[in-house]
């Protein structure tokens, strides 16, 4: 796939490491930076979106919020794990929900970015799934070099280039990997968030506000297949080469 990620606002909340391990797979464990484990809001609008093989179809515009954790697999390799993703496309939520097994839920989603402000919206439609979220930003009025996010706790929480997840009836995580130039956000510091994004998935609502706030004006985004397609894709390549002798 490709895409844009454009208008970003990740926010984020240090956690005790016994709150996140329970909820991960078994193949997995909470990434720590400093011997702290994190959860982050995001917010964001995805444009662009192309779909191979049949990239003539551009899909329209949707904001995208997001509730995500760290963590590593028994490889070493860093990523993300993530437990609800809210969007106002149906057909996003159906496909990514079948194709990567992610936690999408159809939901109205609105962000806004005016004079140095952005603020986000959300409403779950299902009643089952309820929850709520609003959060907003006050943004840097330059990208002064004081306020460029670079530091080793700026890069922990952002640069990562790969998910997993598990698809319905699926035994063990799967991943995928995103490919984008680095980030070049700025730090967020007046941040505030209210919703039920953390209590939907069992964790109690921060009670203040977020430890650490990013804004990105945008990136260009390749995602990969998921890794079960590439298995067919292999299973398939050495049929057609065992028919042939190869």
């Amino acid at each position: 796939m490709e895409q844009r990620w454009e208008n970003l606002l990740l926010l984020h909340w240090p956690v005790e490491k016994e709150k996140i391990t329970p909820t991960l797979p078994a193949d997995l464990e909470v990434d720590l930076f400093e011997k702290q484990a994190w959860l982050s809001v995001v917010g964001f609008k995805l444009t662009g979106l192309r779909i191979s093989p049949i990239r003539s179809i551009l899909w329209p515009s949707f904001w995208e919020i997001n509730l995500r954790t760290y963590v590593r697999d028994r490889k070493g390799n860093r990523g993300v794990w993530f437990y609800s993703l809210d969007s106002s496309d149906p057909f996003a939520v159906s496909g990514a929900r079948l194709l990567y097994g992610l936690k999408y839920n159809f939901a109205e989603t609105e962000g806004l970015l005016k004079d140095n402000k952005i603020a986000f919206y959300s409403h779950r439609k299902f009643p089952h799934q309820k929850a709520n979220s609003k959060f907003h930003a006050q943004l840097p009025k330059s990208q002064q070099l004081d306020n460029l996010a670079n530091s080793k706790i700026d890069n922990f929480l952002l640069e990562r280039y790969q998910f997993w997840s598990i698809r319905k009836f699926g035994r063990k995580s799967e991943s995928a990997n995103v490919k984008h130039s680095p980030y070049r956000a700025v730090k967020v510091k007046e941040a505030v968030y209210s919703g039920d994004l953390f209590k939907s998935q069992g964790f109690a609502e921060p009670s203040e506000g977020p430890k650490f706030g990013h804004f990105c004006e945008g990136l260009d985004v390749q995602a990969s297949a998921p890794e079960w397609a590439f298995s067919i894709a292999g299973h398939a390549n050495h049929k057609y080469e065992d028919s042939f002798n190869l």
